[in-house]
């Protein structure tokens, strides 16, 4: 028989005599696989899951014209430069009055476009009416809006100039911000009651902080005509939210593995001290430090190899739920994390084993056999 199966067969045999111990150093490698796996995995998920988190709060970049208006040429340039998976909808404003001379803005936009950019405002009306029309048909009034411009009447009219355009009264919303005060009508009453054209487009660029401002910059240097402006409420919570969120996931995944480590440490000492007899025989009969030391730490690496396939197996289980439960969407498990996973479960058992391999050197045969 080889050495190398004879090294195997002893690490196998060891490891099967002593199935409490073994049992415990499996358990603690196993903990630390699952947390590494679960924090690596979140971790490398992060942004993509806060992108899509944010997206919900709406445009992320607003862009004006420094002239009088978008053309369609630059919108569309807009568009080429932040990418399919970005929104943009172009936004008119302008200031009108209503039936009792209050003064309102009003807004012009695509309004299924420019509700698909803000789906967290609420409407006091379902998506869909009883005849199954989208209020996307409709004109939309912000709550302030709604209460100075009409009690209960169906129509309103609004005026501009010297144009007027009578309004069917639509669902009301809540933003939460200024737009509650604004009217939105679909882009094409807009213009036939003001003739105005876009000046703003609302942008929501999809990605990291850092590549939204790439995006920025890009826009900026392709299109000096327009003014291109992030909002820094969104763009800051994001990168705040994703800081913090990191930090948390990389601490208490590092005080874990400190405390896993101290436990391996414990047990594999105990491991030493019980079986002091069985290597001060192998040291009796010819072994070396070398080959005692080889021994152990290969009980070691097998038993945490072991624990980080069984660790990898349920982190990712974990990190899918996580998913799930906190942000709506599963974080998939990433099999190029199973390499990165073993190898420093590996590494961690032979760090905790540096202690017992001191205290295995120092093993006398003699003094030991003889009981002392």
């Amino acid at each position: 028989m080889s050495r190398k199966r004879m090294l195997l067969r002893l690490v196998l045999k060891a490891s099967w005599m002593r199935k409490d111990r073994a049992f415990t150093a499996f358990l603690s490698i196993a903990v630390v696989a699952t947390m590494a796996t679960v924090a690596l995995t979140v971790y490398s998920d992060l942004e993509g899951t806060f992108s899509r988190e944010f997206r919900s709060f709406g445009a992320n970049v607003i862009v004006t014209a420094r002239s009088s208006s978008l053309t369609p040429d630059e919108v569309q340039r807009i568009r080429n430069i932040v990418g399919p998976k970005s929104e943009v909808v172009p936004v008119g404003y302008a200031v009108v009055t209503g039936e009792n001379q209050q003064r309102l803005v009003a807004a012009g936009t695509d309004l299924r476009a420019f509700h698909q950019l803000n789906p967290t405002w609420s409407f006091n009306v379902d998506s869909r009416n009883a005849s199954g029309e989208s209020i996307d048909s409709h004109p939309w009034m912000g709550t302030r809006a709604a209460e100075s411009l009409i009690a209960d009447s169906g129509n309103y009219d609004l005026h501009y100039g010297s144009k007027s355009l009578t309004i069917q009264r639509g669902p009301v919303f809540k933003s939460g911000s200024e737009d509650d005060s604004r009217i939105y009508l679909g882009l094409e009453d807009f213009q036939r009651l003001t003739g105005l054209h876009p000046n703003t487009a609302q942008l929501r660029i999809d990605g990291s902080p850092a590549e939204i401002e790439r995006q920025i910059q890009a826009l900026s240097a392709s299109l000096p005509e327009i003014q291109v402006k992030p909002v820094r409420q969104i763009t800051a919570a994001q990168t705040t939210v994703l800081d913090k969120t990191r930090s948390i996931v990389l601490a208490a995944s590092a005080v874990v593995v400190v405390l896993i480590v101290v436990c391996m440490v414990a047990t594999l000492t105990s491991a030493v001290l019980e079986r002091r007899k069985d290597f001060a025989v192998m040291k009796a009969l010819g072994a070396s430090n070398s080959a005692v030391n080889l021994l152990f730490a290969g009980e070691a690496a097998l038993t945490s190899v072991v624990g980080a396939l069984l660790g990898f197996l349920v982190g990712s289980v974990v990190a899918f739920w996580i998913g799930l439960a906190n942000f709506g969407a599963a974080i998939l498990p990433r099999p190029d994390l199973l390499v990165p996973v073993v190898l420093g479960s590996v590494l961690l058992a032979l760090i905790a084993s540096t202690a017992p391999l001191r205290l295995l050197r120092r093993i006398h045969p003699a003094g030991i056999l003889r009981g002392e």
